[in-house]
């Protein structure tokens, strides 16, 4: 395979010249999101939105070293950001729906007191904000981004209270179940 380097880019906006990279460099990126990946589908995803991205933005102009090592470090840091991203949604996707199986598996109001009782009682273990946090995005249904704006915080700060609160509570209800 050839080494394109960014002496071969005087012509970068040449159409012809992203299409050369892509057409050395495809198989070789599409193998190392594979690794990263374990996915077929979601690796040629990736090498198609990196050679998208870097067609439009023209960066490969840029480029102070090696074409082929820039190309396979933004396809590595794209892979992470995908990896992170989806386990953090399936985190959410967990966490809600354990409370929703929780919930639907009280069946009786008896059941269903003695359960809010016992949500009730672990929410107030966790600390304060945490607490404050998950109370009204769960309980009274606001936003996550109207909860940081009331509280003065980050989104990311609301996110991660919310995330450590549903794990503390998932510990402390599967006791109870």
């Amino acid at each position: 395979m050839r080494h394109a380097n960014t002496n071969d880019l005087h012509t970068a906006d040449d159409n012809v010249t992203y299409e050369a990279i892509f057409q050395n460099h495809a198989k070789a990126l599409w193998a190392e999101a594979y690794r990263l990946l374990n996915d077929s589908q979601e690796a040629k995803d990736m090498v198609q939105e990196l050679i998208i991205e870097i067609w439009e933005k023209r960066s490969l102009a840029n480029v102070q070293t090696n074409v082929r090592s820039y190309l396979f470090q933004s396809l590595r840091y794209k892979c992470y950001r995908h990896i992170k991203t989806k386990d953090s949604e399936e985190n959410k996707k967990n966490a809600w729906s354990f409370f929703q199986d929780f919930v639907t598996k009280a069946e009786s109001g008896l059941e269903r007191e003695e359960l809010k009782r016992s949500i009730s009682a672990a929410i107030q273990t966790l600390p304060l904000q945490s607490s404050n946090i998950f109370t009204q995005v769960y309980i009274e249904g606001k936003k996550r981004k109207e909860v940081a704006l009331d509280m003065g915080l980050s989104i990311n700060t609301v996110n991660v209270h919310i995330h450590t609160a549903c794990k503390k509570l998932q510990e402390k209800l599967k006791k109870i179940l």
